[in-house]
């Protein structure tokens, strides 16, 4: 994927792009290379690939592919970009296109609410479970760690995460309201309550 499909705008759905219509496959190959579906960077899809390198622990390439498409992250290119900052596009120009790099029909996409779901849950790894909340962070590894407030099944649960050793990934150590716990969930606490979460990322125990 990276060799092949990632740029410093987003990944492309497909490489190289169609250059002539092909009839058995249909209507993508009437765009010109690198617009819309034809090697172009669809936003929505993007979030997958986010998601998908976070769940395999790798932190720094996750976040090089969420900044990647990432509206606020174009400030300096705005004049090419030409798309507002605060909003994310359908789809950016591919590497085939004389445009690469330029946004097109903003508001038209889930992009925003996967990509809430690509940063929050799997970057950052605090996400919803059966069993309780589940810490799983994979973040860039230059991170010394982060802070975030998750509400979950009514408690509120206040999270310290610390990354001294500057790994992608995996849980050292993990303790609620002080004491340590051996399982990768913090079990769900009682509806109005606020719970302290600490956790400490290193490689002595997967997260």
């Amino acid at each position: 994927l990276r060799e092949h499909l990632g740029t410093e705008h987003g990944i492309v759905l497909n490489f190289p792009a169609y250059r002539e219509h092909d009839p058995a496959v249909g209507a993508v190959t009437c765009f010109p290379p690198g617009l819309k579906e034809n090697g172009g960077i669809f936003c929505h899809a993007n979030t997958w690939a986010v998601v998908a390198e976070a769940l395999l622990g790798r932190g720094d390439r996750a976040f090089e592919h969420y900044r990647s498409f990432l509206p606020a992250a174009k400030n300096d290119t705005a004049d090419h970009y030409t798309m507002e900052p605060y909003v994310y596009s359908q789809f950016i120009t591919g590497k085939e296109h004389p445009s690469f790099g330029r946004a097109r029909n903003s508001w038209l996409t889930g992009t925003a609410a996967w990509g809430f779901v690509a940063i929050t849950q799997y970057i950052l790894g605090v996400r919803a479970d059966y069993d309780g909340l589940s810490i799983a962070p994979a973040i860039p590894s230059k991170w010394d760690g982060y802070e975030m407030k998750r509400v979950f099944r009514g408690a509120t649960y206040d999270i310290r995460v610390r990354n001294p050793h500057h790994v992608c990934s995996g849980v050292a150590s993990l303790k609620v309201d002080g004491k340590s716990i051996a399982t990768p969930y913090v079990p769900p606490a009682a509806p109005g309550s606020t719970v302290t979460v600490e956790v400490e990322m290193g490689s002595n125990r997967p997260a």
